[in-house]
């Protein structure tokens, strides 16, 4: 009897109406005159009149809004079943394979001498690789080689990225540079494939090369008198 219930007059749990004739307290009985209805107009059991003197039999309670069983037992079913489906989408999803990178780079180089960046990288063979070198990187060494040649060279805002072509087997590329200046510098190279992503840093000095020191004179004598 909760009117503000959406489906009031109508219980929510077995559909009956609950302002109907029969249910009143002032029911008079199947096929009499209402004493309390306007008019006195000859009621039934089933009977639903617009009537403000209605007065339910049993006790008049607010029971909150709650759906019926049956609607609750579907939306646990459609719950299960969204479930269940969300589930077997994500068991059953293919692994990516896994991308491997090692690399190494001398720590300290003298300037104008060329020296390498050696990666060893493991891909699914099957697209090309691509290897992103930054922008910062080249402007304080001179790209001088890169194996195996790339198939396609990219130039972005920050780097510069080079396409591989594939290979089933461990893949070694071989970077070789030539220091320009002298300063410490950031080695960051990066390995991207459609679903996986590797990178590798480091750091290097570039030093300029320190002359010979020359032989004391006063060794040089010693030993001529020694000699004679």
């Amino acid at each position: 009897m909760d009117e503000a219930h959406p489906d009031f007059p109508r219980c929510v749990f077995c559909g009956e109406h609950l302002l109907r004739c029969g249910l009143c307290r002032h029911f008079p009985g199947d096929g009499q005159r209402c004493p309390r209805a306007k008019g006195h107009p000859v009621v039934y059991v089933h009977s639903t009149l617009d009537c403000p003197y209605h007065t339910p039999v049993r006790s008049v309670r607010s029971a909150g809004w709650r759906l019926p069983p049956h609607t609750r037992w579907q939306l646990v079913a459609s719950a299960m079943f969204t479930l269940s489906v969300l589930l077997l989408a994500f068991l059953s999803r293919p692994n990516p394979t896994p991308l491997l990178l090692t690399a190494s780079a001398p720590h300290q180089v003298i300037v104008g001498d060329t020296w390498e960046m050696r990666l060893l990288v493991q891909s699914d063979g099957k697209n090309p690789v691509r290897l992103r070198l930054d922008r910062r990187l080249l402007s304080a060494f001179q790209l001088v080689g890169l194996i195996p040649l790339p198939l396609q060279v990219q130039s972005r805002q920050d780097f510069y990225e080079f396409f591989l072509p594939p290979r089933p087997d461990p893949q070694p590329i071989i970077v070789r540079l030539k220091s320009v200046r002298t300063g410490k510098y950031a080695l960051r190279a990066v390995i991207l494939t459609p679903q996986r992503q590797a990178e590798w840093q480091t750091r290097i000095a570039v030093v300029k090369a320190q002359p010979p020191r020359p032989t004391p004179q006063k060794l040089g004598v010693l030993a001529m008198a020694l000699w004679r």
